[in-house]
């Protein structure tokens, strides 16, 4: 959807200015009854890929890997597909891996009856402050923990920025402008970090 959008952008002819504003991340859930508490890039790439299909593989108990996914017009997997499959064709699951919601994914991995089987994905923002179930735990990747700190220094690996977009014609002096002034003041930062996300 993302490279549909900047098309029609294109093709519009409208010139616009992308200011970062805030950051977020794509973070991995497991259910905290799983003893893994850390994968590498490669082991997500090779999990999604349907290469490593048991937790054994990678140093826990001889369980199968439940891997979630969620369907292609979402927001997080356009990250998946952007900050870590890069181009790497997923494994194709059962329907059922594919929940209908971020909740229901969410849900489905803290509550799920063979719950130390799953994996899931989701946005750190969404995990946070929105959606968060006792049972569930961030996984770390390449030894780093997702957390405000991380994915704000960038030791974090798979973080994205999010922007603030006006057309660049927008008048000096119009509402826009002074809007786009204010989230860009120590105020409106602060605010992007009261609402929850990292700032930049």
């Amino acid at each position: 959807a993302d490279e549909t959008v900047r098309e029609m952008i294109k093709e519009s002819g409208v010139e616009l200015e992308y200011l970062p504003i805030g950051r977020d991340a794509l973070v991995f859930i497991a259910n905290d009854g799983n003893p893994i508490i850390n994968l590498t890039e490669k082991q997500i790439q090779d999990i999604y890929q349907g290469k490593t299909t048991n937790w054994k593989g990678l140093g826990g108990e001889d369980r199968e890997i439940v891997a979630y996914q969620r369907s292609q017009d979402s927001g997080s997997q356009a990250l998946m597909d952007k900050l870590v499959m890069k181009g790497l064709t997923p494994a194709d699951a059962p329907v059922e891996l594919y929940p209908g919601t971020m909740g229901g994914l969410i849900e489905a991995i803290a509550e799920y009856s063979n719950s130390k089987n799953a994996i899931g994905y989701s946005v750190y923002y969404y995990v946070s402050n929105m959606y968060s179930l006792p049972g569930l735990r961030l996984m770390s990747v390449n030894g780093v923990v997702p957390s405000n700190g991380t994915i704000a220094d960038g030791t974090y690996p798979y973080t994205n920025e999010f922007f603030a977009v006006i057309r660049k014609n927008e008048p000096k002096d119009g509402d826009t402008r002074k809007l786009l002034d204010w989230v860009l003041s120590a105020e409106g930062k602060q605010a992007v970090i009261d609402a929850g996300y990292v700032g930049v």
